[in-house]
């Protein structure tokens, strides 16, 4: 290991150098934004000799260059010019000479990494609001493509990367070429991280290690240094391993295990033209964009024809064909290859055509037009043809009848296959083979634990509860031969207390209700029963609970039942639509199908708190969604069913794509006891090792939980030892926020656990102390930002406060005021303890909306409450009071600044509509009240910081 504990930061800083030296880097010295600018133009002006033909670039020129390149663009936008497009993968400039003559400037080589030139440099500074140094720059063709901060051993690591951010927020204007960087690097020399830049907030979950083929970590900075900032891989990893995300306008780098599995296929493929292979890549790891990146390098680097991606009728209006079509560039004429119909025909017309090399179909559709005497003579010359087939999911849609036919008739392609749960001898099906065995050579692997070990997963926290007993006994299936009846399974006592629990501890395990679940049943009818059930135990639809299943595949299950029920799958399900159409305000029928099938997905991937009347909390279903849906507020899967080998798998998987720090795993909830099945399948799939697949047990952190609590105890004895702190300096601050970080942390994990109890940490620790604690938290949080915007520096200004973790409880303005409405005026007593519940609330308020109006509030509770008669209207009241609290301060304003209420009105007015003031208004009122320029300037900025307040205090929104 390169580092040592007593290294510093520009210890490390000038080993790196060195050692990029030693790879091939020039060194050049770069102090400030000017030389930036002046070096770009030397270098951009000796690689384009021949094109400047003698004449070197003016300044308005090379302005015109930076417009182009940068201008009034987004980052997206600026990332793309530097590549060029896929077919021609060279950054070019087009500019308007002095002469009128038009002049093409090449900015990148994406063909040769060798045709462009790789510097180092290091303290650039950038004068700003603060002084920003920046530690080094990696220059490719005089442009700043990666920024490397580092810290010395020791230094908490997430200081770099909000380092990074205020860089970017603070020096970016001033360093126009800065936002070219297209890459992050940042290390304390023994642990390294790479991400890429964007527009918008950078999310620290995406912070990538850099592995080894073999998915070992290369952190220490020497290993990653030499491998990830080789020339060669650098410039692959900007010219070929960056993918366009034009639904989110994101620029996404590949991670490590994509390029590696990308890498392998584009190798099988030249050197072993005839032989086939798969990958194996755990399910959520992002297996379409290395299927993607594949099929669109086979395009450009193999002698094949057609690139097909293949995949099945289930996936097709899911994930897989949407980001499938958002990675592609943007076309300005010509088919795309995304042909989304049913017609078979327009298959056949893409294969005949020229204008296309990549196609997406279905297993489906291939095969009809293979089978079709129709097509017969237009896809004969495919007998020969070079094709090359990419299979998504290769388990579900390429074994049987159908794969057979197209091998048959492409008899000269190629397959590659992409599963994340592989057909082994221990889960093959009635076909009777395995995924060797349709694929061959195994070309790369990425199992589970690589997933949750690199933090691009989440591990899974699964309880088995048991549902009923038999003298006293546990009974389950395994146990008791003969005891999966319906008579037990399906009776209506079990069914109902399941679905209570489900409704008493849904809002606690989903972090009330930010996160949505999928309830997966053994068959339709049972799918039916729970959902009558959920409406009759919740009336008021305090979950919205909706149901969805094919009902063709599954009425003989049903027919036996017909007579006692009297009603099939289908009409259950014509039922459930009615009651959706009414719940959403929507025009769905079993008749189409498919479009209530897309607006259930919708609703269950866009989940979202700002309309949370939109959403659906729990979706039950029999096999649907669970494969090939991808939703990172999927958070539970509640079972009540026998799942087994990749099944159980892929069920388990929906729910663990990271999301943010309130979500630390995926809760399985399990009705039956499928342990066994469990143990068998994790073994199965996680070759052999298993660490990290499973959360830890509930006394696992209970006792990390205790042992957080007592170190906070240590450092703040109780709640207001915080407030000394600021008089002891930074240091005693920075020990409070660090160990009550540590304390949410853990109990974001651990709350979610049916075994927690507050009790179980009582008197030491409470619910109230947490509270207590978790005000004085953000308060501190607040105090140290509010220093930045005075301009003054502290040790506090890197931590990463993990803000997200104060916000796992929805208590805000809504909550408040409907709190507030609900106080109970006719007694004494009850009204007394409801404000004193609410006084506790507000006192402990993180949510910003809400800590604006806590005075507001407080004074309406001790002042006006008490006035109000029993028969009141305190939800009134209290907007009455706000309203008129909002125009008196509107009229002191006015007389404070001598201006008209009309006037701070429409002030007020314009804010809210376009966001900002009218500052040219401004002034000239002022102006004529014959204030003076340093007055003006002081009444200007109090007059926008009123006005940007003055909503968002006053309203109770």
């Amino acid at each position: 290991m390169m580092a040592s504990g007593h290294q510093s930061e520009a210890e490390l800083e000038n080993h790196l150098i060195r050692k990029l030296q030693s790879i091939g880097y020039h060194y050049v010295e770069i102090p400030d934004v000017e030389t930036l600018n002046t070096h770009f133009r030397a270098v951009l002006s000796e690689r384009n000799q021949e094109r400047l033909k003698g004449t070197p670039l003016s300044d308005r020129e090379f302005q015109a260059v930076l417009n182009d390149l940068i201008g009034a663009k987004t980052h997206y936008q600026v990332a793309q010019i530097l590549r060029g497009s896929v077919v021609q993968p060279t950054g070019k400039i087009n500019i308007k000479r002095d002469d009128d003559s038009s002049l093409y400037l090449e900015i990148f080589n994406g063909k040769q990494f060798d045709q462009n030139i790789f510097e180092v440099s290091h303290q650039m500074t950038v004068e700003g609001r603060h002084e920003n140094r920046y530690d080094v720059l990696i220059l490719i063709n005089g442009m700043p493509i990666a920024q490397i901060e580092l810290k010395r051993q020791g230094v908490e690591f997430t200081q770099a990367f909000n380092q990074i951010i205020r860089y970017r927020t603070e020096s970016y204007a001033q360093a126009k070429l800065m936002r070219l960087v297209q890459v992050f690097v940042i290390s304390n020399g023994n642990e390294t991280r790479y991400f890429a830049n964007g527009d918008g907030e950078l999310n620290s979950n995406f912070m990538f290690y850099w592995t080894d083929e073999h998915n070992n970590w290369l952190n220490d900075l020497d290993a990653f240094t030499t491998t990830f900032l080789s020339k060669p891989r650098l410039h692959s990893l900007i010219a070929k391993y960056t993918v366009f995300d034009s639904s989110d306008h994101k620029m996404l780098l590949m991670r490590p295990y994509q390029i590696y599995a990308t890498e392998a296929i584009i190798k099988q493929a030249i050197d072993h033209p005839h032989e086939n292979g798969y990958v194996w890549h755990t399910t959520g790891s992002g297996k379409t964009i290395t299927s993607f990146k594949a099929s669109q390098l086979l395009l450009q680097e193999t002698d094949a024809e057609k690139v097909i991606f293949m995949i099945d009728r289930a996936d097709l209006d899911i994930q897989t064909v949407k980001n499938f079509s958002a990675y592609l560039p943007e076309t300005t004429g010509g088919q795309s290859p995304l042909d989304r119909t049913d017609n078979t025909a327009a298959l056949v017309k893409q294969l005949s055509s020229n204008d296309n090399g990549l196609i997406v179909t279905t297993i489906q559709k291939m095969n009809n037009a293979v089978s079709n005497d129709r097509y017969k003579d237009i896809l004969t010359p495919y007998h020969d043809r070079k094709v090359i087939f990419i299979e998504d999911e290769s388990h579900r849609s390429q074994m049987g009848e159908m794969r057979k036919n197209v091998n048959h008739w492409f008899k000269n392609a190629q397959h590659f296959g992409f599963t994340g749960t592989p057909i082994f001898q221990q889960n093959m099906g009635p076909d009777g083979r395995t995924t060797k065995d349709l694929y061959g050579n195994q070309l790369h692997q990425y199992l589970i634990r690589d997933a949750v070990r690199d933090g691009n997963v989440l591990g899974f926290s699964i309880q088995y509860l048991s549902t009923f007993e038999e003298t006293d006994h546990d009974i389950t299936d395994e146990q008791v031969p003969g005891i999966d009846t319906q008579e037990v399974y399906e009776s209506e006592e079990r069914l109902t207390k399941i679905v209570e629990h489900i409704l008493l501890n849904h809002s606690h395990i989903t972090k009330n209700k930010h996160y949505n679940a999928i309830f997966t049943v053994a068959n339709t009818r049972m799918a039916l029963k729970y959902y009558q059930l959920f409406r009759k135990l919740d009336p008021d639809h305090n979950l919205k609970v909706t149901t969805i299943f094919t009902w063709a595949a599954n009425e003989d299950d049903n027919e036996e039942h017909q007579k006692q029920d009297d009603v099939t799958s289908r009409m259950g399900l014509d039922q459930v639509v009615k009651d959706y159409n009414q719940m959403y305000g929507t025009d769905f029928s079993t008749d189409k199908f498919k479009d209530y099938f897309a607006d259930v997905s919708k609703r269950m991937r866009d989940h979202n708190d700002q309309t949370p009347t939109d959403n659906i909390d729990i979706l039950i279903v029999v096999n649907m969604f669970l494969t090939g849906f991808d939703s990172k507020r999927l958070s539970t899967l509640y079972v009540d069913k026998n799942l087994q080998w990749h099944g159980l798998i892929q069920a388990f998987s929906r729910t663990n794509r990271v999301e943010g720090k309130q979500k630390p795993f995926g809760n399985i909830i399990a009705y039956r006891n499928i342990k066994n099945k469990t143990d068998e399948a994790v073994a199965l799939f996680s070759d052999g090792d298993s660490s990290g697949f499973l959360a830890p047990d509930y006394d696992e952190l209970k006792a990390e939980f205790t042992d957080k609590i007592g170190q906070l105890l240590t450092v703040t004895p109780d709640v207001q030892s915080v407030d000394d702190l600021y008089n002891r300096g930074d240091d005693a601050l920075y020990e409070f926020v660090m160990a009550f970080r540590a304390v949410l942390r853990v109990y974001n994990r651990i709350r979610v656990y049916d075994d927690f109890e507050w009790a179980q940490y009582e008197p030491e620790f409470s619910d109230q102390l947490m509270e207590a604690f978790r005000g004085k938290y953000f308060t501190a949080y607040q105090t140290i930002y509010q220093r930045k915007t005075q301009e003054r520096v502290s040790i506090l200004d890197d931590v990463d406060f993990d803000i997200s973790l104060l916000e796992t409880d929805t208590i805000n303005v809504d909550y408040i005021v409907n709190l507030i409405s609900g106080i109970d005026l006719m007694s004494s007593t009850e009204r007394k303890q409801d404000i004193q519940k609410i006084e506790h609330l507000l006192d402990n308020a993180t949510n910003d909306q809400l800590k604006s109006k806590v005075e507001l509030l407080e004074q309406f509770l001790n002042e006006v409450l008490p006035t109000l008669d029993t028969d009141d209207d305190i939800g009134m009241s209290l907007s009455n009071f706000m309203a008129e609290s909002q125009r008196a301060a509107i009229k002191g304003f006015s007389q404070e600044h001598h201006l008209s209420e009309d006037f701070v009105n429409e002030q007020i007015s314009d804010y809210n509509f376009y966001g900002k003031t009218k500052d040219k208004e401004i002034i000239d009122k002022l102006s004529a009240n014959g204030l003076g320029f340093r007055e003006k300037r002081q009444a200007k900025r109090e007059i926008k910081d009123f006005v940007s307040t003055i909503d968002r205090k006053y309203s109770l929104s």
